[in-house]
């Protein structure tokens, strides 16, 4: 099943506008926390106009071919591509084993026929009990310090449970994995492919869904769209091209303001906590000469320990630098570094001489005779930490906020950088912006926090009067409207939650993502008709959301035509080949409502192929197995639920009717026991055990 075609954009007739050359003052109603910042004049460049389209970096590479060469060297021209046998730098074949103790799975990584792969299983007496096998389509890194993998499933990316780790030489679980392996279902959203990658083709309306992949970060990322730089190249002759003092067809940053210089880099190098879309705004609008401002609102911890650098916080560290600060606004990124050139093949001293532009060595050595302020010193290792982020494991990084003298962490930072949970975290503006919406994109933040982070209902709590304060400013503005509502659908509070998302879609008839959640609360109140149509319209508009259609699968499943929910959940079948709950569903509506026992069984098999811990599964095919008297079989299922989640009641409950049955009254009384300790009014396991107990 094909499902996209590559977007193709209009060209666009705006070449009367070349060689024109205009000024503007830069706004004064954004308020930066650098406070060396001043409204600067800045140059309008016109490649930042919307309808200037993106040209690839092979149309740079005919007239910058030594830059171009270069810059593909770097870790931004190295950040995103398919893998071949060309480019292999990893372990494939010996050390190529990683266990999560925690979820007790095992994973492979292997090369077979000039494709790669990763193999997830488990062993029982080492015996393979599960394994599931996915193809690797990208890889995400440089390797300078790690890569990570991909893979694509009809369009959508997901990311790999395993990661190469360059400086370690080692396999180990991705990024985030050691505190919740996602396994292969972590998606590759809109944020995080911008931060890797070019531009891709991110499908409007999806989670992770791409139309089209680029192949790492290329030049127009710094520079703005090409489409005019190179039509005026290609249409104008030698002398005209010599005699250019300024081109106002691509971005050069150094013609930009220092602040609106460190945008360039703080697109991705200021990564925060939480970002936040401005209203009418896409992550992909950024454009070089913009400010970061324009776009989103970056959030970070209010306060946190001095420690606490992690892969993407260089522009945020280094804001903290006297040297930043005592700059007058004029320190920016590529005072140290060029980016077009890899910064392995610079030598200490290149950076040692960036730092003795504003240090006088003389002057240093006087106020310092311990420290080593000689010309063939480390200026690096003694005043920027290096070391392990708190964020990823096996990467050493050099933390950008420079210091005098960097003082080992206290018990009590170290011990927060090394906590996970914990107490509800405060959020700042990095900007510090107080325009009239900037309390309405907080509560956002925390909502958003909530979801992917850290999920303490104090999140919510706080997010709630905050953008109910800024709805009422306004009105119209619709990601408020939505993580309202997601809010109030998160706390239960689900009369709320359907009256916010009906309001949403009154303001934007064609906000898929509006409807799909006005049909998840109408399933949840039970108004199925209700939910039907918000379902449907979601699917008009967005026929790929695997949820919805698994959803109104579940809506038909009760009603006499079951036929219908089969074409659902094949449908979300067809989206997401690996969605374990459609096959469940598939499996549940064989087996209980059409009592075809050979069919469900096949489905709630599929459902643990791709998960052999979906609880729900293995009890269904226990209960199968019970109502075919084989309780051998079915005790197996039921313990290895309960093994899995040890608050499961049904399983408890259908172990003791086994053990009765086998008059095995001292292990049924066990977990007739265990049941009631869970839930103290289940009547069935009162019953059960009153009648026991009589028995005796």
């Amino acid at each position: 099943m094909k499902l996209f075609l590559k977007f193709i954009l209009p060209a666009v007739g705006v070449l009367f506008l070349l060689g024109l050359l205009i000024f503007l003052r830069s706004s004064k109603n954004h308020n930066d926390n650098i406070s060396t910042s001043k409204s600067r004049t800045a140059y309008v460049f016109l490649n930042l106009d919307p309808k200037v389209e993106y040209v690839g970096d092979e149309d740079c590479a005919d007239c910058h071919s030594e830059i171009y060469q270069t810059f593909k060297q770097t870790g931004m021209g190295r950040s995103f591509y398919p893998p071949t046998t060309e480019n292999i730098i990893e372990d494939y074949t010996k050390h190529n084993h990683v266990y999560d103790r925690k979820s007790n799975l095992h994973y492979e990584v292997y090369e077979k026929d000039g494709h790669f792969f990763q193999s997830e299983y488990r062993l029982d007496e080492k015996k393979r009990t599960h394994e599931l096998v996915r193809k690797i389509d990208y890889i995400v890194g440089s390797g300078n310090h790690n890569r990570t993998y991909l893979r694509n499933d009809n369009g959508f990316l997901y990311e790999m449970p395993v990661t190469w780790y360059s400086e370690k030489n080692v396999w180990d679980l991705s990024p985030g994995y050691h505190t919740r392996n996602l396994r292969f279902s972590r998606p590759i959203v809109q944020e995080c492919m911008n931060c890797h990658n070019s531009y891709a083709g991110h499908v409007e309306h999806s989670e992770n869904l791409y139309s089209d992949v680029p192949s790492g970060i290329g030049c127009e990322r710094c520079h703005g769209p090409g489409q005019l730089h190179v039509e005026r190249r290609q249409n104008s002759t030698f002398a005209e091209l010599k005699n250019m003092q300024f081109d106002s067809t691509i971005v050069n940053p150094k013609h930009l303001s220092p602040d609106l210089q460190m945008d360039v880099c703080r697109q991705c190098h200021l990564q925060g906590d939480i970002r936040v879309i401005k209203k009418g705004k896409k992550e992909s609008d950024f454009r070089p000469g913009f400010r970061l401002t324009d776009i989103k609102s970056v959030y970070i911890r209010d306060k946190v320990p001095s420690g606490d650098f992690r892969i993407a916080s260089h522009g945020a560290r280094l804001s903290l630098s006297t040297c930043f600060l005592k700059s007058g606004g004029n320190m920016v990124c590529t005072t140290c570094h060029n980016p077009h050139k890899p910064v392995q093949t610079l030598s200490r001293s290149f950076f040692n001489e960036r730092c003795l532009i504003c240090h006088n060595l003389e002057t240093l050595s006087q106020a310092n005779s311990q420290a080593n302020h000689r010309s063939t010193g480390d200026c690096v290792s003694c005043h920027m930490r290096q070391g392990a982020t708190s964020d990823i494991l096996h990467v050493n990084f050099t933390d950008h906020w420079i210091r005098k003298e960097i003082k080992e962490l206290s018990k009590t930072e170290s011990d927060l950088l090394q906590s996970q949970d914990g107490a509800a975290v405060t959020f700042k503006d990095f900007y510090e912006e107080q325009d009239s919406a900037a309390g309405l994109r907080l509560g956002i933040a925390y909502v958003k926090y909530f979801e992917s982070k850290h999920g303490l209902k104090e999140y919510l709590q706080r997010a709630i009067p905050l953008m109910t304060s800024g709805l009422q400013s306004h009105p119209d503005h619709q990601n408020g409207l939505y993580f309202l509502g997601k809010a109030y659908a998160h706390l239960g509070r689900l009369n709320e939650a359907s009256i916010v998302f009906q309001n949403l879609i009154q303001l934007a008839p064609q906000h898929a993502l509006g409807h799909f959640q006005l049909g998840s609360i109408s399933q949840k109140l039970h108004q199925s008709a209700q939910a039907i149509a918000a379902y449907q319209t979601s699917l008009a508009i967005f026929p790929y959301n695997a949820t919805a259609l698994n959803n109104l699968g579940n809506i038909y499943s009760e009603s006499p035509d079951p036929q219908k929910a089969i074409e659902f959940y094949e449908r979300a079948l067809q989206v997401q080949s690996d969605f374990t709950l459609a096959y469940n569903n598939l499996g549940d509506l064989y087996a209980y409502k059409l009592n075809d026992f050979e069919t469900g069984s096949k489905y709630f098999k599929m459902a643990l192929q791709q998960d052999p811990d979906f609880v729900t599964a293995l009890h269904n095919l226990g209960n199968i197995s019970l109502g075919t008297g084989n309780e051998n079989e079915a005790l197996k299922y039921f313990e290895a639920a309960v093994k899995v989640d040890s608050q499961f009641v049904p399983a408890y409950g259908n172990l003791a009717v086994i053990h009765l049955r086998r008059g095995e009254k001292k292990k049924a009384i066990g977990y007739l026991r265990k049941v009631l300790s869970i839930d103290s009014e289940d009547l069935r396991a009162q019953d059960m055990l009153r009648q026991i107990e009589n028995s005796n």
